[in-house]
């Protein structure tokens, strides 16, 4: 999370120098649709058992933006708490699994940077990329635990802005965010093969976002 947050200020700052004659910052609420999927192989039987959830939440978030008078900005937010992607049980019959093992998992805050370009009629267009924690949560009978992995992604959304006289702006936008697919792997490894179990998942989100700011 931090090398994003790095990079975004560095381009900020790079922005303001050149041509940036505009600065906004606001709030945003986002109506979200998480949706996750992932593949566990056991370490012992190579068995698979495959799950997708699909969860809604409203995600706040806090945002600032450099804009030049030809429209394109450049723009940083934020998210701040958490987010469920999913909780499911499994009970097996092999000795790996069985007697009703539990997980689930979290977004855990979330960075953006992103290109913004404004159309003089308050359309707009937003592409950038994003990076977020996700956390897992487990209770499995072999005491494993899978940890928590930094995850990017690529986000794209459309908009509508309008802006009053006294600089205050009202946003409506719908976004879509793919992040990349990654891998978990157990922390308990096979006694005799030292294999270990592993997650093969993949999360996206479509949200549907009202903001409200003041540009300067």
């Amino acid at each position: 999370m931090k090398n994003i947050i790095v990079l975004s200020i560095s381009f900020l700052l790079a922005f303001a120098n050149v041509n940036a004659v505009e600065k906004r910052i606001g709030i945003a609420a986002g109506f979200t649709n998480v949706e996750g999927s992932g593949t566990e192989t056991l370490k012992d039987s190579s068995k698979k058992a495959s799950k997708t959830v699909d969860d809604n939440t409203i995600i706040p978030s806090i945002f600032f933006e450099l804009a030049a008078d030809n429209g394109f900005g450049l723009g940083i937010e934020h998210v701040s708490g958490t987010a469920d992607i999913g909780t499911g049980s499994r009970a097996d019959d092999d000795a790996e699994s069985s007697g009703g093992n539990k997980a689930s998992a979290e977004i855990d805050g979330l960075t953006s940077l992103y290109a913004i370009k404004t159309f003089d009629n308050g359309f707009f267009l937003k592409a950038g990329m994003t990076q977020t924690d996700v956390i897992t949560k487990e209770t499995l009978n072999t005491g494993s635990t899978y940890g928590n992995k930094s995850v990017d992604g690529k986000l794209i959304g459309i908009g509508m802005h309008k802006v009053g006289d006294t600089g205050v702006f009202f946003r409506a936008s719908a976004e879509y965010t793919d992040y990349d697919s990654f891998k978990l792997t157990s922390g308990t490894a096979d006694a005799v093969t030292g294999t270990t179990n592993t997650i093969d998942a993949d999360v996206d989100t479509t949200a549907f976002k009202i903001s409200i700011g003041k540009a300067f």
